[in-house]
C-alpha cells in the first residue's frame, strides 16, 4: 500500500501433522493489508506497528501479543523495523474437532479406570 516493505521469514518449527508452524518473521518500513489462512498467535520482539482489524484501530510494541483467527485480515503500518515469533495452527475443520475431542476424553476415562476392573469390584487381585 505504502512504501517498499522487505520481509523475511524463518520456520523455527513444525508439527509432524503439518497443523502448527513456528516463525520468526521481521519487516522493515511500509504499509500492507494481511490476510489470515490460518490461526495466528504473534508475539511481538522488536519495534512497533499501527494495526487496523476488525476490532479498530491500535499501536503495538514490542512485548505485546496479538491473535489473528482464520478468515481475518488486518493492515499494518510497520513505523521503521519490527520483529515477531509467530505461532501458526491450522484449525481441524467442524466434524474433526469434535471427532479429536471425544478421543481424547475417552482416552482420559480409560486411562483412569484400574487394570482390573474386575479385581476392584470383587475386592481380588
Amino acid at each position: 500500500m505504502e512504501g517498499n516493505p522487505v520481509a523475511r521469514i524463518k520456520v523455527l518449527s513444525k508439527s509432524k501433522d503439518g497443523t502448527a508452524t513456528t516463525i520468526m518473521w521481521d519487516c522493515t518500513e511500509g504499509k500492507f493489508n494481511w490476510f489470515y489462512a490460518m490461526d495466528e498467535t504473534v508475539y511481538f520482539l522488536q519495534g512497533s506497528i499501527t494495526l487496523k482489524d476488525a476490532n479498530g484501530s491500535r499501536v503495538v510494541k514490542a512485548g505485546e501479543s496479538v491473535f489473528f483467527p482464520k478468515g481475518s485480515s488486518a493492515e499494518w503500518t510497520v513505523e521503521s523495523y519490527i520483529k515477531k515469533v509467530a505461532f501458526c495452527r491450522a484449525p481441524l475443520p467442524g466434524v474433526l474437532a469434535s471427532a479429536r475431542r471425544l478421543a481424547t476424553r475417552t482416552k482420559r476415562w480409560v486411562l483412569r479406570q484400574p487394570e482390573n476392573p474386575m479385581a476392584v469390584l470383587f475386592g481380588f487381585s
